[in-house]
């Protein structure tokens, strides 16, 4: 890996892999490294897909921090993921794609609830946040 910002390693907690090849990162740690050079500057517009998927809850915490202070400073974040609590508590409004195809567009409790009474009826089950 090419030497990077002090500031990028440290936030992905990668820094005795400052000199490795990018390609010997497991994909987790690869993830790690791109949410924070992603982030390390202002973009216009955030695409985030699924990164708090990967990593201890102490890094998807940082994550979420630093996901917050885009927020706060009224950048356009579009975050995919399936962690409804996340979505619930995070974003103003939702696009609940299924099978490729826009299933509901709104506010989140709206999306989530609907995705969730869709759940229930389909596999018959009782599923809770």
């Amino acid at each position: 890996m090419i030497t990077r910002s002090p500031s990028i390693l440290e936030f992905a907690e990668l820094q005795e892999y400052s000199l490795a090849p990018v390609k010997v990162l497991s994909s987790g740690m690869a993830a790690r490294l791109g949410f924070a050079i992603a982030t390390d500057v202002q973009p216009d517009i955030l695409i985030l897909d699924e990164i708090l998927s990967v990593g201890d809850e102490s890094f998807k915490n940082k994550c979420k921090q630093r996901i917050e202070k885009f927020w706060a400073a009224d950048a356009t974040v579009l975050v995919v993921s399936h962690d409804l609590e996340f979505v619930k508590q995070s974003c103003e409004r939702v696009i609940w794609l299924d099978k490729g195809k826009v299933k509901l567009i709104g506010e989140a409790n709206q999306a989530i609830e609907a995705y969730l009474t869709s759940m229930i009826h389909t596999h018959h089950s009782t599923i809770s946040l």
